[in-house]
């Protein structure tokens, strides 16, 4: 019998978490010796009165027939030991044991943003989220959020009408859809590529203390957290919180000092946030986050009709002049030209040739070729 079935027992182990799972791990190595321990050997590592427990569980498990019953609902068990365990949650102080998911995982080479804000949303919030949505996901960007009501939904719905892939991560079990309401976008969000996820067994039910570690989870999985509309004192805080101790970008959509919805932004915004007025602002973050991996920009030029030229930046630059063009101008000069680009991809080079004082961008997402360049 494989591993991954006694991984599978393990992690649904009743009072023993991931915290006791690396500690039983140290001591014993591997999940089927874990097993053949027994629930005394567990007792003692763990110094606590899990033996009853654990014993009556595992005498009512069958290790093979449960992971084999698991395997035929189409849920992929995903341990930290499994290559297909995203290394975005492996760079956590505390990765989670195991990850639970029907459908597909976010891909590691593509941008990912949580979209994430009030359940209760205004029709402001929730054009915004539409707008912002579409765009990014139809530049490639992953949307991840957490399939709640208001923002989280409606960011995702928008994500797939632009054709793009969004992420659910859930408070419970995979196989259980929560909220109720939302059960066509569950099953859109499987239709077009994305994936249901989970750090919970399924079945497990969505029970309140489950939510701060979806978010935790939420943020995991993002490059950069958006935050289109909250109240001062909200859920959405969590994940906000989160995305910080793990080092992410923060941005958030600023509203009227009078509503109470954008309290939660505009505090956000004061305290450090990075302002989206606009799609481009959180693409142009993710373009800058794309520089310092560095690995994007190899071998590109041939793929996108700018062999003729020494470098991507260097092509680029010659549809900048000495005034202001919008990216989307940018854009369309290189389709008249025959040119095609990602928009995270113009993003990218744009910054670079800022960095490289070749260009300059003078406000909100417009760029102009740097004087000295024009001599």
């Amino acid at each position: 019998m494989e591993e991954k079935a006694y991984q599978y027992w393990l992690h649904n182990l009743p009072g023993v978490g991931d915290r006791s799972i690396e500690k039983l791990l140290k001591v014993f190595g591997s999940a089927k010796e874990i097993y053949s321990a027994g629930a005394e050997a567990v007792e003692e590592v763990l110094q606590k009165a899990v033996e009853d427990r654990v014993r009556i569980f595992t005498e009512n498990w069958e290790v093979e027939k449960n992971y084999e019953e698991l395997c035929r609902q189409k849920i992929w068990f995903i341990p930290q030991d499994d290559k297909r365990y995203p290394g975005r949650l492996k760079r956590l102080e505390h990765p989670p044991y195991a990850l639970y998911c029907l459908g597909q995982l976010p891909e590691e080479k593509c941008p990912a943003v949580a979209v994430i804000g009030a359940r209760e949303c205004s029709e402001y919030g929730r054009y915004v989220a539409e707008a912002f949505t579409a765009k990014m996901a139809a530049a490639g960007v992953l949307i991840i959020s957490g399939m709640a009501r208001g923002i989280d939904g409606i960011g995702q719905k928008a994500a797939l009408a632009a054709k793009g892939r969004t992420y659910a991560v859930l408070g419970c079990g995979v196989d259980v859809c929560y909220p109720g309401s939302n059960r066509r976008l569950y099953q859109e969000i499987l239709d077009g590529g994305g994936g249901i996820l989970s750090t919970f067994p399924p079945g497990t039910q969505p029970l309140k203390q489950h939510f701060p570690e979806r978010n935790r989870i939420v943020a995991g999985l993002s490059d950069v957290v958006l935050v289109v509309e909250a109240r001062l004192k909200s859920g959405t805080w969590i994940t906000v919180d989160m995305a910080l101790e793990q080092g992410k970008s923060v941005y958030a959509v600023p509203g009227r000092v009078t509503d109470r919805l954008s309290d939660g932004c505009n505090y956000l915004i004061r305290q450090g946030a990075g302002i989206a007025l606009t799609p481009e602002d959180v693409l142009a973050e993710i373009a800058i986050l794309e520089n310092r991996k560095g690995g994007k920009k190899k071998d590109r030029a041939q793929n996108m009709g700018l062999s003729a030229w020494d470098s991507e930046e260097e092509g680029i630059l010659r549809f900048l002049d000495d005034q202001p063009k919008s990216v989307d101008e940018i854009m369309e000069r290189m389709r008249k030209k025959g040119e095609k680009m990602e928009l995270t991809d113009l993003l990218t080079n744009l910054m670079e040739l800022c960095m490289e004082k070749k260009a300059v961008r003078t406000g909100g997402n417009y760029f102009v070729r740097a004087y000295r360049d024009m001599l």
